[in-house]
C-alpha cells in the first residue's frame, strides 16, 4: 500500500516508545494528535461510564492501530488507552498522516474500510451480548486471550496469566462482577477451569472449545 519513499517518511516521522503496565497512552477527551501503532504488548481501550467507572471496551494487540477514527473525523478521543501488558508503541504525528493520506488516497480508503470493519465488529459484540449466554461469551473471551496469554503445559491443560481484572472481564461480557463470580464458581465446580488470582488453568481446553462451537451455532 505504501511506496518505499512513503515507508521511509513513515519511519523517519514515527516516534517509538516503551510503556509499562498501567501507563496511559492517551485519555478520553484528549485531542487526537496522531496515530498509534501497537508493536508489542497488550493495550486496553477504556471509556468512563455514567457512574465514573472505567469500562474496558476492547483489546488492542500487536499490529493494531489506535486513534484512526478521531484522526479521520477531526475529533477528540472518545475513549482512553491503557497498557495492560508492557508494550512498545509507535506514534505517527497528525501532519505526517495527512501528508501520507494526500499522497496515497488508497491509504485513506484502507482506514475507512477498517472503520467499517470496526463498526461491524461492534455490532457483532452487541449481538453476542444480547443473544448469547454469558457462559458462552466468557468461554469465547478465554479462547481469545489464550492466543496472547496462554500456553499448553505437559498434562495438556492450558495455563494463562490474564492481563485483565475481574471487573474488566465483566465489562467486556456485559455483565455485573457478581454475575461473573457466580459464573466462574459454576465452571470451576464442573472441574473445567481453576482461577488463582489472575492465573487461570483450563483443565480441558478441547472440551471448552466444543462447548463454544456448539454455543455459537
Amino acid at each position: 500500500m505504501l511506496s518505499q519513499e512513503e515507508i521511509q517518511h513513515f519511519n523517519d516521522s514515527a516516534i517509538c516508545k516503551t510503556y509499562k503496565e498501567g501507563e496511559a497512552i492517551f485519555y478520553e477527551e484528549d485531542v487526537c494528535k496522531g496515530l498509534y501503532l501497537v508493536k508489542s504488548g497488550l493495550v486496553g481501550v477504556r471509556k468512563i461510564d455514567a457512574e465514573g467507572s472505567h469500562v474496558l471496551l476492547r483489546l488492542a494487540n500487536p499490529g493494531d492501530t489506535l486513534g484512526y477514527r478521531p484522526l479521520l473525523a477531526g475529533e477528540k478521543h472518545r475513549a482512553g488507552a491503557e497498557v495492560l501488558k508492557a508494550a512498545a508503541i509507535c506514534f505517527l504525528p497528525k501532519i505526517t498522516m495527512r501528508q501520507l493520506l494526500i499522497s496515497n488516497p488508497e491509504l485513506g480508503a484502507g482506514f475507512l474500510r477498517r472503520t467499517a470493519q470496526a463498526l461491524g465488529a461492534a455490532d457483532d459484540r452487541f449481538f453476542k451480548t444480547v443473544t448469547l449466554p454469558a457462559r458462552i461469551r466468557f468461554i469465547h473471551l478465554l479462547m481469545i486471550l489464550r492466543e496472547r496469554c496462554g500456553q499448553i503445559v505437559e498434562d495438556g491443560s492450558l495455563s494463562m496469566e490474564l492481563p485483565l481484572t475481574r471487573r474488566d472481564i465483566a465489562s467486556m461480557l456485559g455483565i455485573r462482577a457478581e454475575s461473573l463470580s457466580r459464573l466462574v464458581h459454576e465452571i470451576e465446580a464442573e472441574g473445567l477451569i481453576h482461577f488463582s488470582g489472575s492465573h487461570v488453568t483450563v483443565n480441558n481446553p478441547d472440551q471448552l472449545l466444543e462447548e463454544l462451537d456448539a454455543g455459537l451455532q
